[in-house]
């Protein structure tokens, strides 16, 4: 014979209540319900109903503790049937709900949306308008469903619950099932007389347009929630929510790092050399004027104190950074090139 606490993974002194604690998560596991395309799936629940049968009875406990043979064909028939069983353990013949009907969710679903910034609009804010195809609610019956407004009746199929009863023949008898009624769709109610338009659904495909303000300081990759902005619920229900995941062009002048900028300002050797002053362009518009200090070498950092990207959720700005780019002639004239050697000649420097 099986090993029945093996069965239902418990220990020997196991007390009444483990056992049927056990009982009711193995069977919910293994029941055939839940894996209709495993054609094990009866085998292992009949195993579990079984050990379940043994161990929950004192009388046969004892005896199969003492190593007596008992008969599966007498099983199932203490309580009056597998179905009693069930009720016993879970209050239903089925192990995924008390027969009573749960209400259908026809909150719509959310939608997500990507969402092209430029920079400029990443780093300032800006108020976009998103665009995209989802369910809306259908004008004509204002989503309700109903076309001359009379509303709901209870469905006659499942009578208002929304579940229909039906027996399923197994290798252990019959199963009794609880299914979602397919007349109403779970609703337990249908419309005495749907709308012509959306065919009773109160939604209807179509193109929906939401203004959306994009606050200053967003990153690609941050992705913004607009509660009940997504798909319109099924007649009346709650809206699904707006996801908005936001992508930023690469910008050709300037490099982001967190709330700070990155260019590059160009400035000939003889400028780096004696020094100067530069008009820079800002990512907001305009220009600033920064110094160049004499000596300054390709490759030097000069910091702008605020000129970068606004922080979120806040005014404050990150700082601007400008990499030197010293520009080196690649053309010189006769004059260019005497003048240049007469450089180096004072300098000392060694040249060919």
């Amino acid at each position: 014979m099986a090993d029945y606490y093996r069965t239902l993974d418990v220990e020997r002194d196991a007390s009444r209540d483990e056992i049927k604690r056990a009982f009711r998560r193995l069977a919910r596991e293994s029941h055939p319900d839940a894996n209709p395309d495993d054609p094990t799936a009866e085998a292992r629940f009949r195993e579990v109903a079984e050990a379940y049968e043994v161990l929950s009875d004192p009388e046969r406990r004892a005896r199969y503790d003492r190593g007596e043979t008992l008969d599966p064909g007498s099983f199932f028939h203490g309580t009056g049937s597998l179905d009693d069983l069930m009720r016993s353990v879970f209050g239903s013949s089925s192990i995924f709900g008390t027969g009573t009907r749960e209400p259908r969710v026809n909150r719509g679903r959310d939608v997500r949306v990507e969402v092209v910034l430029t920079l400029e609009e990443a780093a300032f804010g800006v108020e976009k308008a998103v665009v995209f195809r989802t369910a809306l609610t259908c004008e004509p019956c204002a989503g309700s469903g109903s076309g001359d407004g009379a509303g709901l009746r209870a469905c006659r199929i499942c009578g208002g619950s929304g579940q229909v009863r039906m027996a399923r023949r197994s290798v252990f008898g019959s199963l009794m099932t609880l299914t979602t009624c397919r007349a109403c769709r779970g609703d337990g109610s249908v419309l005495a007389d749907p709308c012509a338009t959306c065919g009773g659904e109160g939604i209807r495909e179509g193109e929906k347009t939401v203004q959306v303000d994009i606050p200053a300081g967003v990153e690609a990759g941050n992705r913004l929630r607009l509660p009940t902005r997504g798909e319109a619920g099924r007649r009346g229900a709650l809206a699904g929510d707006l996801y908005l995941d936001l992508v930023i062009d690469p910008h050709p002048v300037f490099e982001r790092d967190g709330n700070d900028l990155i260019s590059e300002v160009k400035v000939g050797m003889v400028a780096a050399a004696l020094g100067t002053a530069v008009d820079v362009p800002l990512l907001d518009g305009g220009t600033h004027r920064i110094r160049v200090s004499a000596g300054s070498q390709h490759g030097e950092v000069i910091r702008v104190p605020g000129k970068g990207i606004t922080r979120l959720r806040t005014s404050r700005r990150g700082d601007l950074f400008l990499r030197i780019k010293v520009i080196v002639p690649t053309r010189l004239s006769r004059a260019q090139r005497k003048l240049l050697r007469q450089f180096a000649d004072a300098g000392g420097e060694e040249f060919p």
